[in-house]
């Protein structure tokens, strides 16, 4: 081991340690110094910062990561397998009720045959496990939230191969001795650890989704009877999915997040102030936390992918909401 630090800290010894020729000598110090070199650029090449990003690629990769969980997280909490049709629709809203997370707007499937459900199963679940899209069982050319997961686990485990060297989720660990040092151990710990924490938390969408999946798959199974158009499917919202918090449960998120209660606005009401304020049912400007529980148990009963809801009005309630939250925090 004293040997290797030895090597490390200088980097000219193979000169005068090896037998041979003065030139046999000093061209194993070019060779070894293009060795470390073509390892900074393999490792270069898979987490500089991409094209137009300021991000490195595995951040970069984290943060997609964290809309696709807040995307499943919300979309669950609201789809049941019994209204196969909504899982086919892509979502009307790009943001998880008054949260700023940014959720997916497209469908969970693109449309299949239904006489197909299990070969579309097990083709999602072979595409996960090779970590390739090259058997996908949907539409190639329609996005969903399926087909963006199996992209991200593909990209993920592209960014981990280094080519000629160890995995990255390897390093520093399998690090070649020739290579080793102090300072790039500590570089690549960091990237490490990084790099399997978006593996864990990409594996955990697998698993919440998959998991929903396999109702929805069941209930497509036992009704070959139903409709094949998947648009005119129904459903009515009793799900209860394991993982993510579900509809009855969304309520604790909002305690999380709860600000200071807004001060009532002490002027009179516009026609849009008086609009707004009938349409959530309030005679009078509301604080912040009671507006917030009104939107939630609004949208829950308004939200179109529920049975008897309404896109028109789920619309007005995030536009009735939107005026409501900006007045009342004058």
């Amino acid at each position: 081991m004293n040997q290797i630090a030895q090597s490390n800290q200088d980097w000219f010894v193979s000169a005068i340690v090896k037998d041979g020729t003065v030139g046999r000598c000093l061209a194993e110090v070019v060779y070894e110094l293009k060795r470390k070199e073509r390892f900074v650029h393999a490792l270069s090449a898979k987490i500089s910062e991409r094209k137009n990003s300021t991000f490195d690629a595995v951040t970069e990769i984290s943060s997609r990561i964290s809309i696709l969980e807040n995307t499943v997280k919300f979309r669950l909490s609201i789809l049941s397998p019994e209204r196969r049709g909504s899982w086919f629709r892509t979502s009307a809203t790009t943001a998880s009720g008054p949260f700023s997370e940014s959720i997916l707007t497209e469908p969970i499937f693109s449309v299949f045959d239904e006489s197909k459900t299990i070969d579309v199963r097990n083709g999602l679940v072979g595409c996960w496990q090779k970590r390739n899209l090259i058997d996908f069982p949907l539409k190639a050319t329609d996005s969903c939230v399926w087909k963006i997961l199996l992209s991200l686990n593909f990209e993920l485990w592209t960014l981990g191969d280094l080519g000629e060297w160890p995995r990255l989720e390897t390093l520093p660990d399998a690090l070649p001795l020739d290579l080793d040092s102090r300072s790039l151990r500590a570089f690549l710990t960091n990237v490490k650890t990084e790099y399997l924490a978006a593996r864990q938390r990409l594996d955990k969408v697998y698993e919440v989704l998959l998991n929903a999946s396999d109702k929805f798959f069941a209930k497509c199974v036992a009704a070959p009877q139903a409709t094949k158009s998947a648009s005119k499917n129904s459903f009515n919202v009793n799900g209860n999915y394991d993982g993510y918090t579900v509809a009855e449960n969304v309520r604790e998120e909002f305690k999380k997040r709860r600000t200071t209660p807004t001060i009532r606005r002490p002027i009179g009401k516009s026609a849009q102030d008086l609009e707004a304020l009938r349409f959530m049912g309030f005679s009078d400007f509301p604080t912040e936390d009671d507006l917030k529980q009104r939107y939630h148990r609004l949208a829950l009963e308004m939200h179109p992918d529920r049975e008897g809801g309404n896109e028109s009005r789920f619309k007005l309630l995030a536009k009735s909401y939107k005026h409501l939250r900006r007045v009342c925090s004058l």
